[in-house]
């Protein structure tokens, strides 16, 4: 018997409809008969140039918006409204932390917007998940700039995990990351994945990047999918026009070959 899935996209759209001061209205279709599975512990891919709807997917799989057609499951459970098991990691999410909130505040919020448990029992786990990205749990009450900038990359994970997630998805996360890092980060993700089963969705334009953590790759343009399949399978045979294009930019930028 095959497992279910743990994230589940059936034929999924998103559509928004502007509305003129006169009454006149206009729709602008964002997503579009959007399917696939992704099984746990599997990493998935979302690439795409800017504004080819992947973030509006995310947004969807984590509930902060419904989508207008199709539905979205996690673990056999329709998504309605926001999701503790999906978090979502932002774009630079370092530069998205409150300056003037310590890490324990940081990392503490989701706790606080959950409601769970008390003051004691929140540090707790908000030190457990510092350490869980490689940042000493005693270091709660130091501020968000008193860390530096890889650190704080890694805060704002400590705040993804908190809550245990079992999917997180990582939207342009890497953007304004050095090399050197990007491949720190990359290594922390697959060991987070190797001992937590996590299951990741990144979201990129960067087919090079993709290559080092994704097990399959979807390939998304105007709000469609028009590739999907292993990420060996995509960098060795390339289906799609936009699949190759993206090929060729991430072979112009890493000229001693890609990872995969």
């Amino acid at each position: 018997m095959v497992p279910e899935p743990l994230l589940s996209v059936r034929n999924a759209g998103k559509i928004y409809a502007r509305r003129h001061w006169l009454g006149h209205g206009r729709e602008t279709t964002a997503l579009e008969g959007i399917s696939f599975d992704l099984a746990r512990g599997r990493t998935l891919a979302l690439v795409g140039p800017s504004g080819a709807g992947k973030s509006t997917l995310a947004r969807l799989i984590a509930g902060f918006e419904a989508p207008t057609t199709g539905e979205i499951c996690i673990e056999g459970r329709r998504v309605a409204g926001l999701q503790p098991q999906v978090q979502l990691v932002f774009q630079e999410p370092a530069a998205s932390l409150n300056p003037r909130f310590t890490a324990a505040e940081i990392v503490c919020e989701p706790l606080v917007i959950q409601k769970r448990g008390g003051r004691g029992s929140r540090a707790r786990l908000a030190a457990a998940a510092m350490e869980k990205v490689g940042l000493p749990g005693a270091e709660l009450d130091r501020h968000a700039l008193e860390f530096s900038g890889g650190e704080r990359q890694r805060l704002a994970l400590a705040r993804a995990l908190v809550l245990e997630p079992r999917l997180l998805i990582l939207d342009e996360s890497f953007v304004g990351l050095d090399l050197s890092a990007q491949a720190q980060a990359v290594h922390l993700l697959l060991d987070l994945q190797e001992r937590l089963g996590l299951t990741y969705i990144l979201i990129s334009h960067d087919l090079a990047l993709a290559g080092q953590l994704a097990d399959e790759i979807a390939v998304i343009e105007s709000g469609r999918i028009v590739e999907h399949a292993p990420a060996r399978e995509v960098f060795a045979h390339p289906q799609h026009p936009r699949t190759r294009e993206l090929l060729e930019a991430a072979l112009a930028l890493a000229p001693g070959g890609l990872p995969v």
